[in-house]
C-alpha cells in the first residue's frame, strides 16, 4: 500500500494457532517520510494551481471589460470603408461578373452573401467587401450567428472597413452600397463624408431632410455618359440597426443609393 508498504507478520503463538503481530498498532501513526515528501509536493502544486485559476479568475472579471474596451479601440484604428467605397457611377453599364472583377482588380476581399445564406441566384448581387485581417470563413461565421449577437469588439472587427453592395435586377439601374461609418461623428457629418467619397456633384444636390423612418438624407442627380441618374445618401445611428453593447454612440449606418 501508498502508507505502508510493510508486511504482515504473523506470531507462532503456542500450538497451532497463529496470531498477528500487534507491535505495529505500537508505533507513531505518522506517515513514513517518503510518504510525507510526496504529500507537500501535492499541497505545493495544489496551492500553486489554485493561486493561478483564482488570479485568472479575478483578472478576467476586473480587466475583461477594459481588455474588450481595448479592442474595440484597436478594430476602429484601421482603415474605415468609407476610404474604399466603390465609385457607383463608375459601375453603371457593367454587368454582374464585370461589377465583381472590378472588385477583384481593386483588390478587395469580396463576400458572397446570397451564396453565404444560401439563397437562389435571381440575377441580383449582394456583396461584402471584408476588412483585410478577417477572412471569408470568419465573416461568414459572424453573419450565421448575426451581428447583433456580436461582442463589440467582434462587430467592429466586422464591420469597420467593410461595406455591402447589392444590386437588383431589372430595366433599370438600382444599385446600393452600405456600410457603417465610426469616425463622422453624427448622420449629418456622415452623409458629407459619403457625399465627398463618393466623388458626387455637390452642385446638383435636391431634397435633403428627415424621413418617417428616422434616417438624414441627401438627394441628388449625376449625369453619365448624358444620362442622369438619381442618388440618395441615407444616413441613422448604428444602434438603431445593430443593438450591440459597447459600440460607440457616434457610430453612424450609411446608404448610397444610385437609381434611375
Amino acid at each position: 500500500m501508498f502508507f505502508n508498504s510493510r508486511r504482515n507478520v504473523y506470531d507462532a503463538g503456542e500450538g497451532p494457532v497463529r496470531h498477528l503481530d500487534g507491535s505495529s498498532l505500537l508505533r507513531p501513526i505518522d506517515p513514513p517520510k517518503p510518504q510525507l515528501i510526496i504529500m507537500g509536493a501535492f499541497v505545493v502544486a495544489a496551492i500553486v494551481i489554485g493561486g493561478v485559476l483564482l488570479f485568472n479568475v479575478l483578472d478576467n472579471v476586473t480587466h475583461s471589460a477594459e481588455r474588450a474596451q481595448q479592442s474595440v479601440e484597436q478594430n476602429l484604428a484601421r482603415p474605415a470603408a468609407m476610404e474604399s467605397l466603390p465609385n457607383l457611377p463608375s459601375l453603371i453599364g457593367l454587368d454582374n461578373e464585370g461589377i465583381k472583377a472590378a472588385f477583384a482588380g481593386a483588390g478587395y476581399i469580396i463576400a458572397d452573401k446570397t451564396a453565404m445564406s444560401g439563397g437562389a441566384d435571381d440575377g441580383s448581387l449582394d456583396l461584402i467587401k471584408l476588412p483585410s485581417d478577417v477572412s471569408v470563413e470568419q465573416a461568414a461565421l459572424m453573419y450565421a450567428q448575426g451581428i447583433p449577437k456580436l461582442s463589440a469588439a467582434d462587430a467592429t472587427l466586422l464591420l469597420n472597413g467593410s461595406w455591402q453592395f447589392t444590386t437588383t435586377p431589372g430595366d433599370y439601374l438600382n444599385m446600393s452600397v452600405k456600410y457603417a461609418d465610426f469616425s463622422s461623428g453624427s448622420v449629418e457629418a456622415a452623409v458629407q463624408t459619403a457625399l465627398v467619397s463618393e466623388g458626387l456633384d455637390a452642385t446638383t444636390l435636391g431634397e435633403a431632410g428627415v424621413d418617417d423612418s428616422g434616417n438624414t438624407f441627401q438627394t441628388g442627380t449625376v449625369d453619365v455618359g448624358g444620362t442622369i441618374y438619381q442618388w440618395r445618401i441615407s444616413a441613422i445611428g448604428l444602434s438603431s440597426v445593430y443593438d450591440v453593447k459597447g459600440l460607440p454612440e457616434t457610430a453612424v449606418y450609411v446608404g448610397i443609393r444610385l437609381f434611375q
